[in-house]
């Protein structure tokens, strides 16, 4: 047992190696007398309220999916799915991915195959990061070759720029984030790796606030992710043999505890943190496999154990992304001694795509 641990945690470190490496480089109102002239105005005014509200976009709902799938992966545009880890979102329909190149690819749902998303970006800059708000829509953070200018991208349903927010007078750490997420609001939380560092940019573009471990009171930041309710959580350790879930407050800068608490132990290790489907997150350990996380009730359940995940030990393993549909989509590689093409001995990998129900 313990030395199918220390197997696991190594996993878990090559994992946090690969990210690393692949995302290096690239008012007061007046007051009203009440008259007939003013309740109609007020009349006026509380439709027009109504008709925006009605007017604002309903949160992504998907069906939930109980069905497992296992796909042979074969590539033929010489695309490495594999450097899209950490950098890779769904709608429910399609799966987004980054690879720090101009364009954004889509993959359907099921299949191995994707294309480019032709999207309108300049000469010179480079798509490396992805978020996909409550709502469905596709946000890229955009990076200039020379780490020079850093833009966020709104795009529309057709995947051009309907919108562009210049974020480089923001940029210190000339890397990108593995955590690039937008809350229900429109406020934006970038987080960098080394020293977990991040800033939140409102949805006008205006700097709010930067973040350190230590000015949001805590050790260290482990994962990051919107939740089901549209507020951004965090994993983040209390000493070194807790960490804990708690609530970015945007408005503030500050680390809100969950009431009830909620505590892993220490050593716990998480390479994926995303929104879940009967339950307001899901995270996915290489140690214990997928849990499901209520904020709200303070209850945690190892949902899928890793013995359950469904790769034996001759296969690796890379968690790409949690589907909306409530899937775990997972990416590894079989070993096997049985070469057809050359018969000889020597091990190959063959490429697999695993998706694997874990909502409810």
């Amino acid at each position: 047992m313990s030395s199918q641990r220390f197997v696991l945690k190594r996993k878990a470190f090559i994992i946090l190696l690969i990210v690393i490496f692949n995302l290096s480089g690239c008012g007061q109102s007046e007051n009203i007398n009440i008259d007939s002239d003013n309740l109609l105005s007020d009349k006026k005014l509380t439709e027009t309220e109504n008709k925006e509200t009605d007017a604002l976009p309903k949160p992504l709902e998907v069906s939930i999916n109980t069905n497992a799938k296992d796909i042979y992966y074969n590539s033929e545009d010489d695309i490495d799915l594999f450097r899209s880890l950490h950098r890779c979102e769904s709608d429910g329909k399609n799966i987004y991915l980054v690879h720090g190149e101009p364009d954004l690819y889509i993959m359907p749902i099921g299949t191995d195959e994707h294309n480019p998303a032709n999207i309108d970006n300049p000469a010179g800059m480079d798509v490396c990061q992805i978020t996909v708000d409550i709502y469905g829509r596709i946000h890229l953070l955009i990076v200039s070759q020379d780490n020079k200018e850093w833009f966020i991208y709104q795009l529309d349903e057709s995947y051009q720029v309907d919108r562009a927010i210049d974020i480089s007078a923001y940029i210190e750490q000339k890397r990108v984030p593995p955590w690039f997420l937008i809350d229900k609001d429109g406020t934006y939380y970038l987080q960098w790796p080394c020293e977990r560092n991040g800033i939140i940019v409102d949805s006008e573009g205006v700097l709010k606030h930067r973040t350190t471990p230590e000015s949001l009171g805590t050790v260290w930041i482990y994962e990051a992710a919107v939740g089901k309710d549209g507020e951004i959580y965090l994993v983040h350790g209390v000493s070194e043999e807790k960490e804990e879930i708690a609530k970015l407050d945007v408005k503030n800068g500050l680390i809100e505890n969950v009431n009830p608490a909620i505590y892993f132990p220490g050593g716990e290790i998480f390479s994926l943190m995303s929104s879940g489907t009967d339950t307001n997150l899901l995270l996915f350990s290489p140690l214990s496999g997928v849990w499901a996380c209520d904020t709200e009730n303070g209850t945690l359940e190892n949902r899928v154990p890793i013995s359950g995940i469904g790769f034996s030990s001759d296969m690796e393993f890379w968690p790409f992304t949690f589907l909306p549909d409530g899937r775990l989509f997972l990416g590894g590689s079989t070993i096997s001694k049985d070469n057809a093409d050359d018969g000889g001995d020597e091990d190959f990998k063959l490429p697999l795509l695993k998706y694997i129900p874990v909502g409810k």
